[in-house]
């Protein structure tokens, strides 16, 4: 049953599908050149695939829905609620634009990645263990380690006469020991956190739904007293996981070589200096931050 979502003008769908930060594994099927997006979406205990595909121009798009028949309204309202957040397809990208322009350097950038947003995760568990895995690791080696879990895994949805990988659920990972991720290459400190993160949410002590509801300043309270998440952690599944549009990452060394390249500048700024630097740029922190990470990204 193909449904529609009509995105905010820019939306450059393909040079989104083309750009994912490496945030993308296995579980996702994309056709940049189409503009075509295949995923399984967890509802509940249920897993829905849908595919998504692009028509139109950049300043004019819509997003066809693709999704199996016998969904009941709420399934179906929930798939397109999702998605639409998935895509951030409701944001004003043009206000991002015009706050930016004022910025030394900005003008360029923008221009190069007209129309670009961030792909958010489908669902807060899957973004939270892809941003513990990726913690000091390089980017190749964490999408190897979630391909491992997904493989681990085991649990595949038919779509159009293919097994459509799924992302394992909380009660799922919280069955595994620490060994079944050891043997995985995971480090066993990295093993725990992904592990005791799934029981916690299984056992009651984190509700994932319920961080919707929260501010950040809430959200910080609520998950850094869990082993293993820190202030980057947090900040990066806000933004991934949450979508929150004013976050910015200052400890990360890929916004720091960023902002050297950007100014040109003979040292790579500090923590400090990124916060700094950044608060002009509020409420747009978050897609700044994403522009800077694909600023180092070289597309053919």
């Amino acid at each position: 049953m193909p449904e529609e979502l009509i995105p905010t003008s820019p939306f450059d769908f393909r040079q989104m599908l083309r750009r994912p930060l490496s945030r993308l594994s296995k579980v996702t099927v994309i056709d940049a050149e189409a503009g075509s997006y295949t995923r399984a979406i967890r509802l509940g205990t249920r897993v829905v695939p849908v595919t998504v595909v692009v028509q139109g121009t950049v300043d004019q798009s819509l997003l066809r829905i693709i999704h199996p028949e016998g969904l009941s309204d709420s399934e179906q309202a929930e798939v397109h609620e999702r998605l639409a957040r998935m895509f951030n397809t409701h944001v004003n990208v043009q206000d991002f634009y015009s706050r930016m322009q004022t910025q030394p350097g900005w003008e360029g950038l923008i221009k190069q990645l007209y129309g670009l947003r961030p792909i958010q995760d489908a669902d807060l568990f899957e973004s939270m263990v892809k941003v513990i895995v990726g913690q000091q690791l390089n980017v190749q080696f964490a999408a190897t380690l979630v391909e491992r879990l997904v493989d681990l895994g085991g649990e595949v949805v038919d779509w159009h006469d293919t097994a459509l990988p799924v992302f394992p659920s909380a009660e799922r990972v919280a069955d595994w020991s620490y060994q079944d991720l050891r043997a995985l290459s995971f480090s066993q400190r990295k093993a725990e956190y992904v592990i005791d993160f799934a029981r916690a949410i299984v056992d009651g002590h984190v509700d994932l739904d319920g961080l919707w509801s929260q501010s950040d300043a809430g959200i910080y309270d609520t998950l850094m007293p869990l082993r293993g998440i820190g202030r980057w952690t947090v900040e990066c599944f806000l933004l991934f996981g949450m979508g929150r549009p004013d976050v910015m990452p200052a400890a990360d060394i890929g916004v720091q070589n960023a902002m050297q390249k950007l100014y040109g500048v003979d040292h790579r700024p500090k923590e400090d200096e990124v916060r700094e630097l950044s608060e002009a740029w509020a409420p747009w922190r978050s897609y700044a931050t994403y522009y800077l990470w694909q600023s180092l990204i070289r597309v053919n």
